[in-house]
């Protein structure tokens, strides 16, 4: 008998329970899970973003037409030169060799008090020092010394490189070729470091290689874009990036691309004001997230979200579903 209570104590409870939490269940409507956005007008900007470094657009470096000894160094570092400006001069070998040995005689004949021998190697030695001049070392371009590795004293081979002459810096960067075709020379760029994010400069394509290269499994193509007037903080080296305006505008109506079915030249979206029956548009340009509606849609009309990935079936269940979200919002 005990146990034909516990029993029926127990049925009553689990039945109890699954009446409360089907009373509560069925008190609460399924909401409706619609994702909505309105039709506004604004800014649209399309644009693609590479990276690279500051590099001269022309580079020279500069060597010795001789081996010998560097005499002396007329410029450093950022200095500006002219096509024919003398960099440095340079002693070659044979005239170490002639004007060491006339000194050394000179020297001799002083040590020996030798006032004839003096004067003869005197002679001599300004014969060798006028016949062995030293030779300049001149730049070829006009443009900023970005590099010099020479000091008076030191030996040098005329297969060293003493000074490299950049023209002017450039940012070179890299794109894909997925992007390539949407540049050309003379389009607009914005420009800022990493060293020095805050300052944005702009300029403007002057080269695009005609041949790429493959990194990664990826055919990339070098594209070069110079400023009006190169920053004094830019240096040779320095990452840089790049944002090329492909195109943009103002002024527009703007909706979510995710509000967009069908194909290309077929599009339509779901509008909320209709319950949400479909209704073809028009678009312009598009920066992945936003795209621009050209016709079809009006300012402040509200659109529904996910249709292009297939998120809401169409007809019915989407119709069903606003009219159940405008029941829970009276």
């Amino acid at each position: 008998m005990k146990k034909l209570v516990i029993a029926c104590i127990a049925i009553a409870v689990v039945t109890g329970g699954y009446f409360l939490i089907r009373g509560k269940n069925g008190s609460r409507p399924e909401r409706p899970d619609l994702e909505t956005a309105r039709v506004v007008r604004g800014d649209l900007k399309v644009s693609v973003l590479s990276t690279g470094t500051i590099q001269p657009y022309t580079r020279v470096e500069v060597s010795s037409s001789v081996s010998g000894r560097i005499d002396r160094v007329v410029v450093d570092e950022g200095d500006r030169v002219k096509e024919g400006d003398i960099l440095a001069w340079v002693s070659s070998e044979e005239r170490i060799a002639l004007v060491e040995a006339a000194r050394s005689a000179l020297e001799s004949a002083r040590l020996k008090n030798d006032t004839q021998a003096e004067q003869e190697a005197d002679r001599a030695y300004k014969v060798a020092d006028r016949a062995y001049k030293p030779v300049p070392i001149t730049s070829s371009i006009a443009g900023e010394v970005i590099n010099r590795s020479c000091e008076p004293g030191q030996n040098v081979a005329f297969t060293d490189v003493l000074f490299v002459i950049s023209d002017r810096l450039v940012a070179s960067v890299e794109v894909d070729e997925a992007d390539i075709g949407r540049i050309t020379t003379g389009q607009r760029a914005l420009i800022w470091l990493d060293a020095f994010p805050d300052e944005r400069v702009e300029g403007r394509v002057v080269k695009i290689s005609r041949e790429g290269r493959i990194e990664n499994d990826v055919v990339i193509y070098d594209v070069m874009v110079e400023v009006p007037r190169v920053p004094p903080y830019w240096s040779s080296g320095m990452t840089a990036n790049v944002e090329f305006t492909i195109a943009e505008k103002t002024g527009v109506l703007l909706i979510p691309r995710s509000a967009l079915s069908g194909s290309p030249g077929k599009q339509h979206v779901f509008v909320l004001e209709k319950e949400g029956v479909s209704r073809p548009v028009q678009t312009g340009i598009s920066n992945g997230r936003m795209i621009e509606v050209t016709g079809g849609l009006g300012e402040g009309e509200t659109v529904i979200l996910g249709q292009g990935g297939n998120r809401f079936p169409p007809g019915g269940n989407i119709q069903r579903s606003i009219r159940m979200m405008r029941r829970m919002n009276r």
